[in-house]
């Protein structure tokens, strides 16, 4: 499912990358080391956040969004129907995995994963892959450090997600309701 990424939520992208470079150049290492290689990769996951975004509203779907601060990390990107969601990004075609860290994962699990690709053009568009339960990660058991980097994550290819037209039926399912 491709989604385009409105002027609005592209502007809410940037201000958040920006604000949070200097945190992220400080707590990750999947990025090439300066502020501004920061801030573009943090730029492109908030991307694939306002894509999801836009996928509850267009299916009518109520959720809260994070209002975390952007110097610390966040508890969920949305609650959905009681369900904590984190959308996991990606930028190359290349990429055919999700990945989230371990320690993350750990410490503040989110219920349901979204794999999103991002692309950059103009207008910026989002495909959203498929989605995964937190348990399928931990049922696969695949954990890798990448090659750039020294933190353990947890992987899942692609064929291991779900459709994401299937959140339709779970987000309507019979958690209780919430409102945005």
């Amino acid at each position: 499912m491709l989604i385009t990424i409105t002027k609005e939520f592209e502007e809410e992208a940037r201000w958040y990358a920006h604000a949070s470079r200097e945190y992220l150049s400080k707590r990750r290492n999947f990025h090439g080391g300066t502020l501004e290689d920061a801030e573009e990769k943090m730029f492109m996951g908030k991307l694939g956040e306002k894509a999801f975004k836009q996928f509850l509203i267009d299916n009518c779907i109520p959720y809260l969004e994070d209002k975390t601060s952007e110097k610390v990390a966040d508890d969920y990107d949305f609650l959905v129907n009681g369900y904590l969601v984190d959308a996991k990004a990606r930028t190359e075609d290349y990429q055919t995995r999700t990945l989230e860290i371990k320690e993350q994962m750990e410490k503040k699990p989110k219920d349901i994963y979204i794999s999103c690709r991002t692309y950059r053009t103009q207008p910026y568009t989002v495909k959203l892959i498929g989605w995964a339960y937190k348990e399928d990660f931990l049922r696969v058991n695949r954990v890798e450090v990448l090659k750039n980097g020294n933190t353990e994550n947890y992987v899942l290819f692609d064929y291991g997600l779900r459709p994401i037209i299937g959140l339709i039926n779970l987000f309507f399912g019979s958690r209780t309701a919430i409102h945005s």
